[in-house]
C-alpha cells in the first residue's frame, strides 16, 4: 500500500479588521483577513496541525500584508479572533491512538489464551509460528499423548504476521508431520516462536467416532 504524506492548508476564519487603515493607501475599514490552518495528512487523512497562515488584503488598492504591517491595536484583534474547531484535524492521529489501543488489547488477549492452550494442546487446535528467518507459517495438532504432539506443518509461509490466518486451509497441509514433546512446546511458546494458538471445538460426535475407548477383558 502506498502512502503519502505531506501538508495542507484549511482556510478556518475569514473576516475584516475594524478601525484599521490600510498602510498603503490609508482607507479604512478596507483590511480583510483569512486565516489558514496548515496540517499534516497521510495519503488523505489530517493527522495533526502545524501551524497558521494568515493573509491580510486591501480591498481598495490590492496590496497584501503581513501581520507585523498593522498596528498593534489590529495585531491584538487577530490574536484574539475565536478559530472554528480544528478537531478533525487530529482525526488521524485519533485513528492511529485508537487501533494502538485495540492492537494491544488484542495482543494482551492472545497471550493470556495461549498462555492457557499451550498447557493443554488439544487435537485440531492451529498454532501460528514465528520462524527465525522472520516468515511465519502455522501447523495443526493431529494427534496428543501422555507427553508428546503430532503436527501436521502448514505448506506456505507469510510475510506479515497478520497474513498468517489466511493460510490455515485444508489444502495447504500436507505431509509434513513433526512432532514435539510437551516440554519443547511450553520451551517454543516461552521463546515467542508460537505467536498464537486458536483452539477449534469438534462436535462430540466427530470427537467419539476419532477416539475411542479400548475394551478391557
Amino acid at each position: 500500500m502506498l502512502f503519502l504524506i505531506g501538508t495542507k492548508d484549511s482556510n478556518v476564519k475569514n473576516g475584516f479588521i475594524s478601525n484599521e487603515k490600510c498602510p498603503k493607501c490609508k482607507n479604512e475599514n478596507t483590511l480583510n483577513f483569512s486565516i489558514f490552518r496548515k496540517y499534516v495528512y497521510v495519503t488523505i487523512v489530517p493527522l495533526f496541525p502545524v501551524g497558521k497562515i494568515l493573509n491580510i488584503e486591501c480591498t481598495n488598492c490590492r496590496n497584501w500584508f503581513y501581520y507585523e504591517d498593522l498596528s498593534p491595536e489590529a495585531q491584538e484583534k487577530l490574536r484574539n479572533e475565536k478559530l472554528d474547531s480544528s478537531l478533525w484535524m487530529f482525526s488521524g492521529t485519533i485513528i492511529l491512538i485508537l487501533f494502538a489501543i485495540y492492537s494491544i488489547n488484542n495482543y494482551i488477549k492472545n497471550q493470556n489464551e495461549s498462555d492457557i492452550l499451550i498447557k493443554n494442546p488439544t487435537v485440531g487446535d492451529v498454532y501460528n509460528l514465528k520462524f527465525s528467518n522472520g516468515y511465519y507459517s502455522t501447523f495443526k495438532i493431529d494427534k496428543v499423548s501422555a507427553d508428546s504432539i503430532y503436527t501436521t506443518h502448514n505448506d506456505f509461509d507469510a510475510y506479515m504476521p497478520y497474513d498468517v490466518d489466511d493460510l490455515d486451509k485444508t489444502e495447504n497441509y500436507s505431509n509434513r508431520k513433526i512432532s514435539y514433546s510437551k516440554k519443547e512446546l511450553l520451551l517454543l511458546h516461552k521463546n515467542g516462536e508460537i505467536i498464537k494458538i486458536r483452539h477449534k471445538v469438534y462436535p462430540l460426535e466427530t470427537q467419539k467416532s476419532e477416539y475411542k475407548i479400548p475394551m478391557t477383558k
